[in-house]
């Protein structure tokens, strides 16, 4: 092109690069316009026909289509993966594979060819762009978006995509429709499902899809909370609310993990406020309705698993008959009970044969209560003539290279009581190995031990299904003979003349031993672990149930960890359904957690287990755990009282065990079960328990009533005279002045509220924090 007409039209256009000229739509619409500017190129550019109106000149007309053609070929040409159409697609069988880069570069070339009001983007661009938001939040989205032009929808365009793909929860909904159909998708029928709470800061919020207020404590009716409860038009009522309905201080969530051979994201399927003052009752209530409805719909609840929370360990009790029972509910007159068959010989099995669903403690919360335990400043932790002690480790890190160890003094004094990354440390083999060297920490090893064992049956995810049974139920004999030594040696110590006749108090049992918490939790964990492999054998559940470290309430915790950082760009993991397809999106995986993925303790092969496997793998456990308890010193006094061979050990415990912690749904003060509570769980130093509601500000320090005011104007109020009658539901009818308005139901919600309440991003002060809003 030489013509300087040509050049003149373009910088007329303002058009100053290629991209600028291949995005055009109509090169030649400028000389419609009526504009005096345009008049001497107009004339040199067009001929003027007769009827007045302009034909551009057919020599610089076919010299610029020219140049735009060429163009546009050579950008293909730098673009070979791109599929112009869906014929060729299908024709073409020696095309590149259809990558998500070649569906972004085409659908950019596309928007190019359009005006920017006109772009269009296909619902794989819209699930990267709704992607790229969530990663990266607004200010990263707005930045890509400036920058590549035509690559990503506006963000009030996505948001209009959220609200026609994703779907919207509301609190107290249980979505076992949703459910169904995710179920369908991954083709799968058997899940376990898991309830946790975690505290969120206390405050009401107008939902305006709903019309009701959040932020109550919804009433919970046989365990199932009401939904859309706190809706009202009087704002004499909200105020009543505020003045005598409890706040949510905690989030409650239910979530459901499918079985499958391939890891399937867990599913949400309920959330509600609360503040913690249920019952133990009320909570397999729950269960049961959400079993029910669930099995309503072919879909096979295995078990529920929680944190060792008092609450749900009790439920959890109840539901297995763990040293239980439940007089008025009826939970095995039905034929989907899961059934197996209990050898007579089994003594040291202390669960029924039926069950109606099963029960799990998560096993990261199991280990890092036993490793608070170690931490706790009440506890005088003996087995045999050694102690338990921190101070071992201390000593360790004082003495010993750090090279042999791995470890230093904030793994052991730890800030926050839920950090698993130490309990891992503390328990390494390294550690473990230098702790067995000197006799005087013999105890100290062995309950380190136990620890690692439970890390490695509950959590690990490469520990093959027979060494997770090893591992379970070398802890529980370790527990079941130290627990028994020392209910023996505490009956010496108290100089009774009855003394077989007399078992301590649990109390002063406990202040020796792990918490009860965690010694039925670790008891449990082992009977269900031993259940499930029984219920494979006779294939009645899954092969896949036997990925045991998905029988957790992890799930709930990386939701509430999702939640709190809002999927922020520092985080190393990404929960997001993934595809199989080549044009999928992939995401950035921590290194950790591809290490992790795999599921090596499914066995492929039944024959690798059998009755006789498993029963030698308990007896090896026994004799594994004896093993410790003769290097502890503790087999005289065990042996003097005839309780050291397994059958004696295990009925004699099962006998104590029942005088001792046996419950009935008749308890329904979950307070009366003090031996169940954790104190180690408690933050010993009230001291450190600083109030950052000090700093809470009183919004609104006036003591006038909401119908008197000296304001005439209410500027940054949505306080109105009048209002549209689509939006009257919005809003509260009041007088203010004797004068009639209309106040938001949000900004009522201000007007009530007195303090705002904050929750540190600190795990230790949030939980301090949580009770004093």
């Amino acid at each position: 092109m030489t013509s300087e007409i040509e050049v003149e039209i373009l910088k007329a256009q303002g058009i100053n690069n290629v991209l600028s000229l291949l995005r055009v739509q109509d090169l030649y619409s400028i000389f419609k316009l009526d504009c005096k500017e345009l008049e001497d190129l107009r004339n040199r550019a067009c001929l003027q026909l007769k009827d007045g109106e302009y034909m551009i000149r057919p020599a610089i007309k076919n010299n610029l289509d020219y140049c735009i053609n060429v163009l546009k070929t050579k950008l293909h040409e730098q673009l070979p993966y791109i599929s112009h159409t869906h014929q060729q697609d299908s024709t073409d069988s020696n095309k590149q594979p259809n990558y998500f880069v070649n569906t972004f570069i085409s659908n950019l070339t596309v928007n190019m060819d359009r005006s920017k009001y006109r772009y269009q983007y296909n619902s794989n661009m819209r699930r990267f762009a709704s992607s790229v938001y969530a990663l990266g939040g607004r200010n990263v989205y707005q930045f890509l978006r400036l920058n590549l032009l035509g690559a990503f929808p506006s963000i009030p365009t996505l948001e209009s995509y959220h609200n026609e793909f994703c779907t919207r929860i509301e609190e107290g909904e249980i979505r076992f429709d949703e459910l169904l159909n995710y179920s369908n998708k991954i083709n799968c029928s058997y899940v376990y499902a898991s309830e946790d709470c975690t505290a969120v800061i206390s405050k009401i919020h107008y939902d305006v899809e709903s019309n009701s207020f959040i932020g109550f404590c919804p009433e919970l009716k046989n365990g199932i909370p009401s939904i859309r409860q706190y809706q009202t038009d009087d704002f004499f009522e909200l105020e009543k609310w505020f003045d005598i309905v409890k706040k949510s201080t905690l989030v409650n969530i239910h979530t459901v993990q499918p079985i499958t051979r391939e890891r399937s994201p867990p599913f949400l399927l309920s959330a509600f406020g609360t503040d913690n003052q249920t019952t133990s009752i009320s909570i397999l209530c729950r269960w049961l309705f959400i079993y029910e409805k669930c099995h309503t719909n072919n879909i096979r609840i295995v078990g529920f698993s929680s944190d060792a929370d008092p609450k749900f360990l009790k439920a959890m009790r109840l539901a297995t008959g763990y040293f239980s029972q439940l007089p008025n509910v009826s939970l095995l007159n039905r034929a989907d009970i899961l059934e197996t068959q209990i050898p007579n010989s089994w003594t040291w099995f202390y669960m029924r044969s039926k069950q109606l669903f099963l029960c799990f403690q998560d096993g990261i919360h199991l280990a890092t209560k036993l490793r608070n335990r170690l931490l706790s400043k009440t506890a005088s932790l003996v087995m045999g003539n050694y102690h338990i002690s921190v101070k071992d480790l201390q000593n360790l890190i004082d003495n010993r290279s750090k090279l042999e160890h791995n470890l230093v003094l904030s793994d052991i004094f730890v800030k926050d009581r839920q950090n698993y990354a130490s309990c891992l440390k503390i328990s390494s083999i390294n550690v473990l190995n230098i702790l067995d060297e000197n006799q005087s920490t013999f105890a100290t090893h062995c309950y380190l031990t136990i620890l690692h064992y439970v890390t490695i049956a509950y959590v690990d995810k490469t520990t093959h299904i027979l060494q997770r049974s090893f591992y379970a139920w070398s802890t529980v004999f370790i527990c079941r003979f130290w627990l028994t030594w020392l209910k023996y040696k505490l009956i010496i110590y108290t100089k009774t003349t009855v003394r077989q006749a007399q078992i301590p108090p649990l109390k002063e049992i406990e202040k020796h031993f792990i918490t009860f918490a965690a010694f039925h939790s670790i008891e449990l964990n082992a009977h269900m672990l031993t259940f499930i492999l029984l219920l494979v054998l006779d294939k009645k559940l899954p092969i896949d149930s036997l990925n045991i470290f998905l029988f957790s309430s992890q799930p709930c915790e990386n939701i509430f960890r999702n939640a709190r950082a809002l999927s922020g760009p520092f985080s190393t993991m990404s929960n997001f359904e993934s595809n199989t397809d080549s044009n999928a999106i992939k995401f950035p995986t921590h290194h950790k957690q591809n290490q992790s993925n795999s599921f090596s303790s499914i066995v492929t092969n039944l024959d690798e287990l059998t009755m006789d496997k498993i029963e030698q793998t308990i007896y090896d456990a026994y004799e594994h755990a004896k093993s410790f308890i003769e290097k502890l010193e503790m087999l005289p006094l065990l042996k003097k009282n005839e309780v050291f061979k397994l059958n004696d050990l295990c009925i004699k415990l099962h006998d104590d065990l029942e005088k001792i912690i046996y419950i009935n749904d008749l308890i329904l003060n979950d307070d009366d079960l003090d031996f169940d509570s954790d104190s180690d769980e408690q933050l010993n130093d009230d001291s450190t328990a600083s109030d950052v509601n000090s700093e809470s500000e009183y919004e609104d320090s006036e003591t006038e009533t909401a119908t008197k005011s000296t304001k005439e104007g209410y500027d940054g109020m949505r306080i109105y005279s009048t209002i549209a009658d689509k939006d009257r539901s919005k809003f509260f009818t009041i007088e203010i002045n004797g004068k009639k308005k209309y106040i938001h139901k949000q900004t009522a919600v201000w007007y009530l509220t007195n303090k705002n309440n904050r929750l540190s991003s600190d795990r230790t002060i949030r939980v301090q924090q949580m009770n004093k809003q």
